[in-house]
C-alpha cells in the first residue's frame, strides 16, 4: 500500500477521486473536492491510500497554522484501512511540526467504530470532549419503509400542515437558475428576519450550483399556484443516505407550512430514487428548550425516525498538551479579532 499526500490534484486524480468517493456506502459532502472552498478559507492537504493504482482510502485535511481538522472523513469502507489512513496522517502531522488534529469521522456508533477507537487509543493521546461540537448525532429514516408506513410516523400536526399545504395549492419543484436566485433571497431575508448569520447569498447560490453542477444532490423549491418561490430546501447525496443540508420560508408567509411539504415531497423522490436513508443531519441533544435549536429538533422529530450517533470526535495530541495549545491560540485568534485593525497594529 501507498499513502500520498498532495496540496493539488490533477485532473485526472480528481475523476478518479471522484468515482471512488461515488462507490462506497457513507461520502459526507464536507469530503466533496471542491465543496470546501465555496465557505471555508483554509488550506487544503489530500491524502490517498493506493494499491497500486486502486483508491482504498481518501480525505481532505483543513489546515490553519499548527492544527489540522478532518471533517467526516475518511472516505473508506474497510475499518483496517480507516486505521492505516489514520496512523498515516498522525505520522505526517508530527513530522511537520503540528501541536493537534482533530477527527471528526464519518461512521455510524458501533462494532466497527468501538474496533477503531480502541485500536487508535492504544497507540496515541486522544482526547474526548462531550458537547454538541465534539458529540454528533442525527436523526434518520429508514427508506426501506413504504410512504405510506414513513407517512404514518409522522406528528399529528405535521400531517395536518402537509395536507394544509397541498390544499392551499403549493406547489413542490426542482429548481432552475432563475429559482435559485429566489431561494437564495428568501433565505437572506429570513436569516434577517431570525438575526441569524447563516450564509451569504452568493454562498447559497454557489452550493447549489455545485452540487447541481455534480448531480450530487438539488434544490427543491415551494411555489405558490400563481409560480412565487415561497421557500424551499436543498439536499445532498451522500453514499446511500440523502441528507437534508438547508432550508428557508419566506417569513412573511408563516403562515403556509411549506418546509413540511417539501421535505415531506423530498422523501418520497428519496425512496424512488433507491436511497437506504434520509438522513435529517443534525439533532442537538445538548440544546435547552430556550434555544432556538431546540424548535429545529422538534421540527425534525416531528417527521419520525430514529436517532443516530456518530464516532465522537477524536482530539489528537501531537506534541504534549496539544489540543490544550490549540485551544489557548483558538481563543486568542478570537480576541485579536476583537481590536479594531488599527489598534491591532499598534500591539
Amino acid at each position: 500500500m501507498l499513502a500520498e499526500f498532495k496540496t493539488e490534484l490533477n485532473d485526472s486524480e480528481i475523476t478518479d477521486i471522484d468515482n471512488y468517493c461515488r462507490s462506497v456506502d457513507y461520502f459526507a459532502l464536507e469530503q466533496s473536492i471542491g465543496f470546501a472552498e465555496i465557505i471555508y478559507k483554509s488550506g487544503i492537504n489530500y491524502f490517498l491510500l493506493k494499491d497500486e493504482n486502486r483508491i482504498l482510502s481518501f480525505c481532505q485535511i483543513f489546515e490553519s497554522f499548527k492544527a489540522a481538522h478532518i471533517w467526516y472523513g475518511p472516505v473508506c469502507n474497510e475499518r483496517e484501512h480507516v486505521l492505516i489512513t489514520i496512523d498515516e496522517i498522525i505520522r505526517y502531522y508530527k513530522k511537520r511540526g503540528f501541536w493537534y488534529l482533530g477527527v471528526q469521522m464519518y461512521l455510524k456508533a458501533g462494532s466497527d467504530c468501538d474496533f477503531i477507537e480502541y485500536k487508535l487509543n492504544s497507540r496515541h493521546r486522544i482526547r474526548y470532549v462531550f458537547d454538541n461540537s465534539n458529540t454528533k448525532a442525527s436523526l434518520e429514516l429508514d427508506l426501506s419503509q413504504t410512504i405510506e408506513g414513513l407517512f404514518r410516523e409522522f406528528r399529528k400536526g405535521h400531517k395536518s400542515d402537509i395536507k394544509k399545504a397541498i390544499s392551499s395549492g403549493i406547489v413542490v419543484e426542482e429548481s432552475n437558475n432563475e429559482k435559485i436566485e429566489a431561494f437564495a433571497h428568501i433565505y437572506r431575508k429570513m436569516c434577517n428576519a431570525r438575526s441569524i448569520r447563516g450564509h451569504t447569498a452568493s454562498e447559497v447560490v454557489n452550493i447549489i450550483e455545485y452540487l447541481k453542477a455534480r448531480n450530487q444532490g438539488e434544490l427543491l423549491v415551494a411555489q405558490t399556484p400563481e409560480g412565487e418561490v415561497i421557500g424551499g430546501s436543498v439536499f445532498v447525496y451522500q453514499g446511500i443516505s440523502v441528507r437534508y443540508l438547508l432550508s428557508a420560508s419566506d417569513p412573511d408567509k408563516r403562515d403556509l407550512p411549506m418546509t413540511h411539504l417539501v421535505l415531506y415531497r423530498a422523501i418520497e423522490a428519496a425512496r424512488e430514487a433507491g436511497f437506504r436513508y434520509f438522513d435529517f443531519w443534525g439533532y442537538n441533544h445538548f440544546a435547552k428548550k430556550d434555544d432556538q435549536i431546540y424548535k429545529v429538533n422538534s421540527f425534525k422529530k416531528g417527521f419520525g425516525g430514529y436517532y443516530t450517533f456518530f464516532a465522537k470526535k477524536m482530539n489528537i495530541n501531537l506534541i504534549p498538551g496539544g489540543y490544550n495549545i490549540y485551544r489557548l491560540f483558538v481563543v486568542m485568534k478570537k480576541l485579536w479579532g476583537k481590536f479594531p485593525k488599527r489598534r491591532r497594529l499598534m500591539l
